[in-house]
């Protein structure tokens, strides 16, 4: 079924790495002491939260340091530090270059299509020019970086989201979206292009997830036809285009490992993941009433107003996260997260597997 409880023996080693990070803060980087036997030296993140929400101080999330996602776990299972790009901190073992709300394209595109963007947005294209200055400082040389970057992990996403995001939330048709997927892709490839070129040899490149599962877009987009709704009584019209937008990558991504087969780039679908969680609630612990509905947010059928948004003073957060597979409406719940991230570490949802060896001893 893809997931493993914390009890399975073959998962033993995984679940002891959980139980001895878990409980630290993305932000508490002096207590994580990178170790031997890792089977990664450091960890780059580019991309998005998979938000557009403007979340602000006080309990806008279930953690100190915010809301725990697929990269921060990564982080946790390697035993690496992760730090925004901006703090001044030591990044010798990583950097989350990744953006809440950045798209995969720049803003002229955006311009051009008459839709507005948050000012504050950063697109993958800056992200990676900010990496480019990151190595220049890490780096002696060029020769110099590509041995640093040998044992380095990437993860590229999830991007491209907020993209289709902006154009939904703005009236855009699904034709005129469609229209959009192939240059949202190519801009994807090209920065992984980039980042190979620099010396990364280990790419995850996630996918989108099934959008039409999702609480925002169950509450914008409804329909009186049942029709168009799937037996997870998601809107179909939605999931198609996720569908067709990863496909686009993972096409992309076929090419680029036919033209770098020195590079591992593995795709994770987190569109597989998702329904995984979704068809294994029950066992999971996730409650039947909220696989549809945000734990923080407020009012209607799926917990979520989009002029009243998680965050915004007086918005209530669920009593239980760990029982909810949404959070916001748009982003998942640290639980939700971290199931994914384990059937990624053990081999599901990703294609081809991550190279990982069968054993490693990457605990404190």
């Amino acid at each position: 079924m893809g997931f493993r409880r914390n009890n399975t023996s073959s998962f033993m080693m995984f679940s002891l790495v959980f139980l001895s990070l878990v409980s630290l803060g993305s932000g508490n980087v002096d207590q994580v002491t990178q170790v031997k036997g890792c089977p990664f030296g450091s960890i780059y993140s580019f991309g998005d939260s998979s938000s557009l929400l403007d979340f602000k101080d006080g309990r806008s999330s279930p953690s100190d340091q915010g809301l725990l996602q697929v990269v921060d776990y990564l982080a946790y299972a390697f035993h690496l530090p992760l730090d925004p790009y901006e703090e001044d901190t030591k990044l010798d073992y990583g950097v989350n270059f990744a953006v809440r709300g950045a798209t995969a394209l720049d803003s002229t595109f955006f311009t051009k299509n008459n839709i507005t963007l948050s000012p504050a947005n950063n697109s993958l294209h800056t992200q990676i020019d900010w990496f480019q200055t990151h190595l220049d400082a890490l780096c002696s040389s060029p020769p110099d970086c590509r041995q640093k970057l040998k044992k380095s992990i990437f993860l590229v996403g999830q991007i491209g989201v907020n993209d289709y995001n902006y154009a939904f939330f703005q009236g855009k048709t699904m034709n005129e979206v469609v229209g959009y997927v192939p240059e949202v892709v190519q801009t994807i490839k090209d920065a992984l292009k980039r980042l190979i070129h620099m010396g990364a040899v280990n790419l995850i490149v996630p996918g989108s997830l099934p959008m039409g599962c999702l609480p925002s877009y169950l509450t914008m987009f409804p329909s009186d036809d049942r029709r168009n709704y799937d037996k997870n009584k998601c809107r179909e019209g939605y999931n198609n285009f996720a569908r067709f937008h990863n496909n686009h990558l993972e096409q992309a991504l076929t090419e680029l490992r036919f033209e770098h087969p020195r590079v591992h780039i593995v795709y994770a679908s987190y569109y597989d993941a998702f329904i995984a969680l979704l068809r294994n609630r029950a066992v999971l612990g996730f409650q039947k009433s909220s696989l549809r509905k945000a734990c923080c947010g407020n009012g209607g059928s799926h917990n979520f107003d989009s002029s009243r948004m998680c965050g915004a003073e007086g918005v209530p957060v669920c009593s239980d996260p760990t029982k909810h597979v949404h959070w916001d409406g748009i982003r998942l719940t640290e639980e939700a997260y971290k199931l994914m991230v384990e059937g990624f570490i053990s081999g599901n949802f990703v294609r081809p597997k991550l190279r990982i060896p069968e054993r490693w001893h990457c605990v404190m």
